[in-house]
């Protein structure tokens, strides 16, 4: 789940850990996928830390839109289906849960072939007229140029016209964070405890302990990003792995408090969740799949202890 490392490991060189890593893996014909934001915003993970916790499953917390790319085919009808399954298979048309996605209205397109030119219909060279379908689809911004391509391959044109924008498409269910509620008549001081012991762990805690909290965001890993979401939404307390300091002073100076776990401790949880996903691929021996237990990489001390 957690990358290799945030910056490229370079140079590569033996006092570079991530580098040690990562020259063992290519020395071992090993390859290596970090699913990080992407598990992050999985509906099942971010609601990992609720379920941990006993909390309702609650709403998103992140809001916002997804990059992507908008692409365009005008293409006749007869040929609509192959050019879109084409499309789907190089990547395009996955809104959220679902794939296979498109929309598509029907026009009448107009030409003159010029001479060179190998149009499928018309009478030589004269102007033309066709019924076409505008067939529209969202994808990914590494996969735009794959989907224009199998677009242009499945096309009867030989001057297919294919039009892509970049755009902003608003997050469907898969958005990181929860927002869920803690029942009234909690106190900052009761819900440290309750975390503290869900997770094992001694919780850094920000805020009046006798405080009440009620409305909860919860987010697995670095919370920052989303304090404004958490704000917007009414937080009372803001459970994370961890919160920069300032951020954490701003936030309580502005009336919300924080728990923070370790960033370690709030990703372990989503460990399981990846191995079924893992678990699931078509003809992988499940023998094969190994599942590290959760470790912590740093320990805390009480006050006055030896």
């Amino acid at each position: 789940h957690h990358p290799l490392g945030l910056q490229p490991p370079w140079p590569l060189t033996s006092d570079n850990p991530a580098a040690r890593v990562l020259v063992a893996l290519l020395g071992g014909g090993i390859s290596l996928i970090a699913a990080h934001t992407n598990l992050d915003r999985s509906p099942r993970a971010a609601a990992s830390l609720c379920d941990i916790l006993g909390l309702p499953g609650g709403v998103p917390l992140e809001s916002g839109t997804l990059e992507e790319h908008h692409v365009t085919v005008f293409v006749p009808e007869a040929s609509m289906m192959a050019v879109a399954e084409a499309m789907h298979a190089a990547g395009a048309g996955r809104v959220g849960l679902y794939e296979g996605c498109h929309f598509s209205v029907s026009g009448e397109g107009a030409f003159r072939p010029m001479p060179g030119s190998s149009p499928v219909m018309g009478d030589g060279l004269q102007p033309s007229t066709a019924e076409e379908r505008r067939l529209e689809m969202v994808c990914a911004p590494a996969r735009v140029r794959s989907v224009m391509d199998a677009a242009r391959v499945a096309h009867p044109y030989d001057e297919p016209l294919i039009l892509t924008s970049q755009v902003g498409v608003s997050r469907g269910a898969a958005r990181m964070g929860r927002v869920t509620s803690a029942g009234p008549g909690t106190t900052l001081r009761a819900f440290a405890k309750h975390v503290a012991g869900c997770f094992t762990c001694t919780p850094r805690v920000w805020g009046d302990p006798d405080s009440a909290i009620e409305t909860v965001a919860v987010m697995t890993g670095s919370g920052g990003s989303l304090l404004p979401a958490a704000f917007a939404h009414g937080t009372d307390v803001f459970l994370a792995g961890e919160v920069r300091y300032h951020d954490a002073l701003e936030a309580v100076e502005s009336g919300m408090t924080i728990v923070e776990i370790g960033h370690d401790t709030s990703e372990w949880p989503l460990v399981p969740i990846l191995a079924e996903a893992a678990l699931e691929v078509p003809g992988l021996d499940k023998r094969n799949v190994h599942i590290a237990h959760a470790r912590r990489a740093w320990w805390t001390i009480e006050r006055g202890s030896e």
